[in-house]
């Protein structure tokens, strides 16, 4: 009997998993729940948020993920923990495999301790992929092709955007604006700052590649509103065209599966790496 074989996306924002075969299962806010007395954390996701319900709970928010470092190792790995098993269920005999999309300028040090997470639940096989990349898989981009792909990827509170090349990123910028008010990323601040970090990836851009990604324009994804209206403002103030892709909130965790279903037609040869 065949494992599961599922991706998972881990975004600051949300934690999505995608199965092979039953598509979304699983989402839930990217948060866990804090004893104040003993430092123990007995929930995540929506029984986090319950759990600070009331005005004497005792318990704070901990939001583990961030775009460079884990904030919060421990509740990083126990949130990943339960998503694996809530995933799996009881089927202790047979082995699962995974993909896990991370954001693309997340340390080594926190990919580590995510992996070593995902091969202790049992994994035969589990995989890290910068969430670029798996964005290009979930979105239907030509992944395996040398020409660049820009993509950009939106959060309420951080940003990525990379240049996917061949099963890789030719280059990568992220933004991180937690804690931060909310507002949209149309507002001027936050329009500048984006804007911004796309010009810097642009110059990084190899120079004979530059007229190829204006010719195919960012494909931009994310769970905020007024997306499009942000990849216009992208287009416009950088000179390279934006376009919203299908399934902009979800394309990211698919694309994980999509990746791990890549792997295994290649014969198991890796696409994905540690930093």
């Amino acid at each position: 009997m065949a494992g599961r074989r599922f991706g998972i996306e881990l975004s600051p924002d949300r934690v999505e998993v995608w199965v092979r075969g039953d598509g979304l299962v699983l989402q839930e806010p990217s948060v866990a729940a804090r004893d104040r007395a003993t430092g123990r954390l007995p929930a995540t996701g929506a029984q986090a948020l319950r759990a600070v319900a009331g005005p004497d709970s005792g318990v704070d928010l901990v939001f583990p993920i961030g775009t460079f470092e884990l904030r919060d190792q421990e509740a990083a790995e126990q949130m990943l923990r339960q998503l694996i098993a809530r995933v799996v269920g009881r089927l202790v005999f047979v082995r699962h495999e995974l993909a896990l999309a991370v954001p693309a300028e997340l340390s080594t040090a926190s990919r580590r301790a995510l992996l070593e997470v995902a091969l202790a639940s049992g994994a035969r096989m589990a995989h890290l992929l910068d969430l670029p990349l798996a964005l290009a898989f979930g979105a239907g981009l030509p992944v395996t092709s040398w020409d660049p792909l820009p993509v950009l990827f939106l959060l309420p509170d951080s940003a990525q955007a990379a240049i996917v090349c061949h099963h890789g990123l030719l280059a990568s910028r992220s933004l991180d604006l937690f804690p931060a008010k909310e507002e949209p990323w149309s507002s001027p601040e936050r329009a500048e700052a984006l804007v911004g970090m796309v010009r810097e990836l642009l110059e990084e851009a190899p120079a004979q590649g530059l007229g190829r990604i204006r010719a195919s324009g960012f494909a931009v994804a994310g769970r905020v509103a007024g997306l499009q209206q942000a990849a216009g403002d992208v287009a416009r103030r950088s000179t390279v065209p934006a376009r919203v892709v299908a399934d902009p909130e979800h394309c990211v965790v698919k694309g994980a599966e999509v990746a791990l279903e890549r792997i295994e037609a290649t014969g198991g040869r890796s696409l994905l790496y540690l930093r």
